[in-house]
C-alpha cells in the first residue's frame, strides 16, 4: 500500500512538472450544466427543493497561468498552484480567507458537526444491518462531448436494508446507477484545455485530496464511510476529466409501500418500481481556451479577510441550514 501511495504521488508531481514545462499555457473555461428530474409522483413534493438547486450558479472552472478559479454554490475558490494556496471567497458577505491547500481537507472535515453518543450508536446499528455492493465497469461506449472524445464507465451501487415482512420485495432496497463519461487519454495531448484540466485535477488530488476529505467528513457518521469510501474510489478512479455524469436512483420498496397505502384507502400517488425515483445529469456546456480576464483571480478591494476556520464553519452551517429548509 505504501508503494502504491508513493506511485500515485510521483505520478501527480510528474504530471504537474510536465505541464509547468510548457512555455505557453492555455487559458481554460469549463462550465457544467446540471439537471434534476424526479419521478412524476414526487415532483410536487420536491418542486421547492429543485427550484433552489437549479437557481444556484453553475459549476465552473477557469484557469490562467498558475491560477485556477472555481464556482460551485454560493462560494468561489481561487487556487494558486505556485504558492500552493487556496482562497475561499464569500460574495454575499464580501469576505475571504487564504490557507495552505494541504490544510483545506482537514479543516473542512473538522468543521463538520459532532454526533452525540446515542445518535452515533443508533446510526452504527442501522448501518450494520445494511449490505452494500459496488460494481464498476467500462461499457465500451464512446461519444463526442464539446468536441472531445469520451468513454463511459458504469458504476452500480446497491443497498439491501431489512424491511418489515409485510413489505415483500425481491431485489435490492435501493439501487444507484451512474454513467461517468471521461475524456480519453489521447485527448489530453490533443486538446489544450483538457491537458490543463488534467494537470489541475492532479494538483488537487495531490495537494487537497478531495476523496480523503469526503471520507473524513463521513467518518463522523458511523457506517457511512464504508459505503462512501469505495464509491468515491470508483468515481475518481480515472484521472481523466469528467465531461458527463448521469445518475439514476431506484427505490422499489417505495412503490410497494404506495400500493399498500392505496389499498388502505390512503391517497398516495403511485410509483413505477421499474422507473428511477430521481435522475440527475451533469454535462459540460462550455469548454474553451479563450483568454480569461486576469482580474478574476484578484480579491476585490472592498472584501475583508477573515480566519479560515470561521469562514469554513459558516460554509458548513449554511449548507446544513439549506438542507433543513
Amino acid at each position: 500500500m505504501k508503494l502504491f501511495g508513493l506511485t500515485i504521488r510521483f505520478c501527480a508531481v510528474f504530471t504537474l512538472a510536465a505541464l509547468a514545462s510548457f512555455p505557453v499555457r492555455a487559458d481554460v473555461t469549463l462550465r457544467y450544466q446540471t439537471e434534476f428530474k424526479p419521478a412524476a409522483a414526487l415532483k410536487p413534493l420536491l418542486e421547492p427543493l429543485l427550484k433552489t438547486m437549479q437557481a444556484g450558479p453553475a459549476v465552473s472552472v477557469r484557469m490562467k497561468g498558475n491560477k485556477g478559479y472555481t464556482t460551485a454554490g454560493a462560494w468561489s475558490e481561487i487556487f494558486d498552484f505556485a504558492k500552493q494556496e487556496v482562497t475561499l471567497i464569500d460574495p454575499a458577505r464580501k469576505t475571504f480567507a487564504t490557507l495552505p491547500a494541504s490544510q483545506f481537507s482537514d479543516k473542512m472535515a473538522g468543521a463538520m458537526p459532532q454526533t452525540n453518543t446515542d445518535q452515533m450508536q443508533a446510526m452504527q446499528k442501522a448501518m450494520e444491518s445494511i449490505k452494500t455492493h459496488i460494481d464498476s465497469k467500462m461499457t465500451g461506449k464512446t461519444a463526442e462531448i464539446q468536441g472531445v472524445q469520451a468513454e463511459d464507465r458504469e458504476i452500480t451501487l446497491t443497498l439491501d436494508v431489512p424491511l418489515p415482512t409485510s413489505m415483500a420485495q425481491t431485489g435490492p432496497t435501493m439501487k444507484m446507477t451512474m454513467h461517468i463519461w471521461t475524456a480519453t487519454k489521447e485527448e489530453a495531448l490533443r486538446v489544450p484545455a483538457i491537458r490543463e484540466l488534467t494537470g489541475y485535477q492532479a494538483w488537487q488530488k495531490y495537494m487537497m485530496n478531495p476523496v480523503g476529505m469526503l471520507e473524513k467528513m463521513t467518518a463522523k457518521m458511523p457506517g457511512m464511510s464504508q459505503t462512501v469510501g469505495p464509491l468515491l474510489d470508483e468515481i475518481f478512479k480515472s484521472p481523466s476529466v469528467i465531461l458527463r455524469t448521469r445518475m439514476e436512483i431506484y427505490m422499489p420498496f417505495m412503490a410497494t409501500m404506495a400500493k399498500q397505502m392505496a389499498a388502505q384507502g390512503k391517497d398516495l400517488p403511485g410509483l413505477d418500481p421499474d422507473a428511477p425515483l430521481l435522475e440527475m445529469s451533469q454535462e459540460v456546456a462550455e469548454l474553451s481556451s479563450a483568454p480569461v480576464d486576469a482580474a478574476l483571480f484578484e480579491i476585490p478591494k472592498d472584501y475583508t479577510a477573515v480566519p479560515a476556520d470561521d469562514m469554513i464553519q459558516d460554509l458548513i452551517k449554511a449548507k446544513i441550514a439549506a438542507k433543513q429548509n
